[in-house]
């Protein structure tokens, strides 16, 4: 995703969040990353505070997670992590990463748009339409 400036970067052992100035939050997890439901909270904490609290389009890059706990799949779907995001780009490139999106949005009705792409190309796109 060249051309895209970041004005803003945090980690933790599990994710990176970066902030792009078009006000765009990227989420992108370390290989192999297991999300528990205190991730989860840790992750909406981080989120909150980067886009100061005022929803932002968000790009999650599923890719590298192997597992993620049905509670945390409710609190990301939840109304405190709906105060993060007013939609979200779920990128998946793996058959786990895209079951994970699928059980995701079947099961746990997100509180805003959620789709899934392929590509963060396509996922940008999206959250870049009014």
């Amino acid at each position: 995703m060249d051309g895209i400036k970041f004005i803003e970067e945090r980690s933790n052992d599990k994710i990176i969040w970066k902030l792009s100035e078009d006000d765009i939050l990227f989420t992108d997890c370390f290989p192999n990353t297991e999300m528990t439901l205190e991730d989860g909270k840790e992750s909406t904490r981080i989120s909150a505070e980067m886009v100061k609290y005022e929803p932002k389009p968000l790009l999650c890059n599923l890719t590298n997670v192997v597992k993620m706990s049905k509670e945390c799949r409710r609190h990301f779907a939840g109304p405190e992590h709906a105060k993060t995001f007013s939609k979200t780009a779920l990128i998946v490139s793996s058959p786990v990463s895209r079951l994970i999106g699928n059980f995701f949005l079947g099961l746990n009705k997100p509180h805003k748009p959620t789709r899934i792409f392929n590509s963060a190309e396509e996922g940008l796109k999206w959250l870049k339409e009014k």
